[in-house]
């Protein structure tokens, strides 16, 4: 059987313009690009389990839950508060796997939370300058970790195909 290592691109997508939304969808495909190209599984919960369709609260909750105790990493755009993302972060740390912030490098100071940014489960913190290059920045970042990140990994993968 074919194992690969999930990893999980978590980042809001509520409360937000169709402008605002359609660039974020980007990123965090964008980033599952990235994750594919060092040999992950990227699992884009918008795929799954976007909740502006009709998913029930329970299911939306029980599908986010089991992706992110399947995954192997999980990877948190931060840049926009949600009550959603910071709950994967503290969900991941309980389930023992890493996780990757990014966020504006103007944000740090103050705007997010100290509990995230202070999470025992985040090994990595990608910070980027909006006028500096922007998502590309943070991408670049993110390349660079997960090749030294691949490199020095070890443990097995996690099944390819998340069962519900």
């Amino acid at each position: 059987m074919t194992h690969s290592k999930i990893v999980y691109i978590s980042g809001t997508l509520t409360d937000l313009t169709e402008e605002e939304r359609i660039k974020l969808r980007q990123f965090y495909e964008d980033l599952g690009s990235i994750c594919s190209k060092f040999g992950f599984t990227p699992y884009i919960p918008h795929f799954h389990s976007d909740p502006l369709h009709t998913l029930t609260q329970r299911n939306f909750d029980r599908i986010e839950r089991l992706a992110v105790t399947q995954s192997y990493l999980v990877i948190a755009y931060v840049g926009i508060d949600s009550t959603k993302v910071g709950i994967i972060i503290e969900m991941a740390y309980h389930a023992n796997k890493p996780t990757v912030l990014i966020y504006k490098r103007k944000q740090r100071d103050g705007l997010i939370s100290q509990s995230v940014c202070g999470n025992p489960g985040v090994v990595h913190q990608i910070e980027f300058d909006e006028e500096v290059g922007g998502f590309e920045n943070a991408k670049k970042q993110l390349s660079k970790f997960l090749h030294e990140f691949r490199s020095s990994n070890v443990a097995d993968g996690l099944p390819n195909i998340i069962s519900l």
